[in-house]
């Protein structure tokens, strides 16, 4: 039986990933974006073949894809295939309603308050483990932005500034049982520290003057690296005094919002974007305007401010 694992790339993702490969036997693993997710799903079904297994990680389907989901989902009834799917982004009603039915191939788990790799330690009754907790509590620390570690943020820059085979580098170390492996350690001091610090200065001063929409006010960050990591410039901009209910970075193939008070996934989802309520993202080239017109046209917006609840005490 063939069984094939689809991840998301950061560290909650790939801390998933490192969890089912230590558990159970799998034949093959995928790094996956968002919007990459149906692509590579239909392409493992067709890997597996007949009788085998699907385990998605940390991956939130698009109302968009809806119908391409349900598609997939008939596909591998047929072909008598098994799909475990463990996430923690808030999923669209149109997801849920194209799932209907298909309880004999199909189990998943979705809860928005903790992370997609406590779900499948949690699955694998793993928390016991010392190494799997430690995956757990980085990739916690890096998803809800607690930032305790040093470790923490040298992976979430690393990640996303070489791409592809590094994260498949590190997903190959965290199965070794390395957390802080020293090529990791050696290309973050010679590479990457100075290099990113001065992008988070650069985008600092193409910040917009804070604009006041529906009685919030927004802070917009035009033209940002996509190797600056959202979380990482908001928090530098309250440092700075910059405070806002909802700040916008605009990036070259999207946008990310992020709020302490303000449902931003909300927001998200009229542009085809999702992801939590604090901290969303809208793929491919977004006008910032649109994002404007939506805050102002909402009725009504609740401010609240959001509790993170930690699994992990």
């Amino acid at each position: 039986m063939k069984r094939i694992v689809i991840s998301h790339w950061d560290l909650d993702g790939i801390a998933g990933a490192t969890i089912a490969n230590l558990y159970m036997n799998v034949s093959k693993t995928i790094l996956s974006s968002i919007t990459a997710l149906t692509k590579y799903l239909a392409s493992a079904i067709n890997y597996v073949g007949g009788h085998g297994e699907i385990w998605i990680i940390d991956l939130n389907p698009q109302a968009k894809h809806a119908r391409d989901l349900r598609n997939i989902l008939v596909e591998a009834r047929r072909r008598k295939i098994k799909i475990y799917w463990f996430d923690h982004h808030e999923w669209d009603r149109e997801i849920y309603d194209a799932m209907i039915g298909f309880d004999d191939i199909l189990w998943y788990r979705v809860d928005p308050r903790t992370i997609a790799s406590d779900l499948v330690a949690r699955y694998f009754n793993a928390l016991n483990n010392e190494y799997v907790f430690k995956l757990i509590d980085l990739a916690f620390d890096d998803d809800f932005f607690i930032n305790r570690y040093e470790t923490t943020i040298m992976w979430r820059r690393v990640l996303r500034w070489y791409g592809w085979p590094i994260r498949y580098k590190a997903l190959d170390s965290f199965i070794k049982g390395e957390i802080r492996p020293a090529w990791m350690l050696e290309m973050y001091r010679r590479e990457v520290k100075n290099i990113y610090e001065n992008l988070i200065r650069e985008a600092m001063g193409r910040v917009d003057s804070v604009v006041t929409k529906n009685g919030l006010q927004l802070l917009i960050f035009q033209d940002v690296d996509p190797r600056v990591h959202p979380g990482e410039l908001t928090s530098i901009a309250k440092l700075n005094g910059l405070k806002a209910d909802v700040y916008i970075i605009r990036y070259p193939r999207g946008v990310s919002l992020r709020s302490d008070y303000i449902d931003v996934a909300m927001i998200a989802k009229k542009l085809g974007g999702g992801g939590h309520k604090n901290a969303a993202g809208i793929p491919g080239l977004i006008d910032v305007n649109k994002i404007l017109e939506i805050i102002s046209n909402e009725e009504k917006f609740k401010k609240e401010r959001f509790f993170i609840f930690s699994y992990l005490q």
